[in-house]
């Protein structure tokens, strides 16, 4: 469901991860990859995507993280194996944490992508993060996703930066003390075919 505007702070609501063509057993639409949505498996297959976002609702935090070195209670998993993937989720879902995954663009401060000719370009959006906390960034144009990513590291230096779905799916309301505004493709009518959104507060 939709969230109410915010009474008070700042908050941004945007599309998170890819949806897939099919639907999930219940018929809503399906996220790509693993996902976990405070403490319920949506999905625990693995995607090819190295990028792991996870939300601890106890204190409303996020990280990202590498799908080889995900970092949960004192311990650190390799979700492509099978074992550790399964104790993995068993934990996270006993925790109630929220686990989605997308392309990592920059990890460790590096650039994680490869430049390819004729890429596709579009608008980016990216969710990042730094030692001052996290951010979104959006380009102002179309690029491909090395040009974005590579702009991003220039401008801001993050750690980590996840890829976020946009085109079609482009979702995007910015709430600041009560009043909503429109920053993306799509309103708040048409937004069936969506089946993830990713909500950031600062109060």
């Amino acid at each position: 469901p939709l969230p109410e505007a915010a009474p008070q702070g700042l908050r941004l609501v945007v599309t998170g991860v890819y949806t897939a063509t099919d639907s999930r057993e219940d018929g809503l639409p399906k996220p790509v990859g693993m996902f976990i949505d405070r403490g319920t498996v949506i999905n625990r297959n693995l995607g090819r995507m190295d990028g792991v976002l996870l939300v601890d609702p106890a204190d409303d935090q996020f990280e990202l993280q590498h799908r080889a070195r995900v970092s949960l209670a004192g311990r650190n998993y390799d979700l492509t194996d099978l074992d550790q993937r399964h104790e993995f989720i068993a934990q996270a879902s006993e925790r109630g944490l929220s686990v989605v995954q997308s392309h990592l663009l920059i990890v460790d401060g590096q650039v994680d992508v490869r430049p390819r000719e004729e890429a596709p370009e579009f608008v980016r959006r990216m969710l990042f993060t730094d030692d001052a906390g996290f951010g979104v960034y959006q380009t102002r144009w179309p690029m491909s996703l090395y040009d974005a990513a590579t702009q991003l590291a220039e401008d801001l230096a993050p750690r980590m930066a996840l890829n976020l779905d946009m085109g079609s799916y482009d979702y995007c309301r910015r709430t600041e003390d009560g009043a909503e505004i429109g920053c993306g493709g799509l309103d708040r009518n048409d937004t069936g075919k969506l089946s993830n959104l990713l909500v950031l507060t600062l109060n």
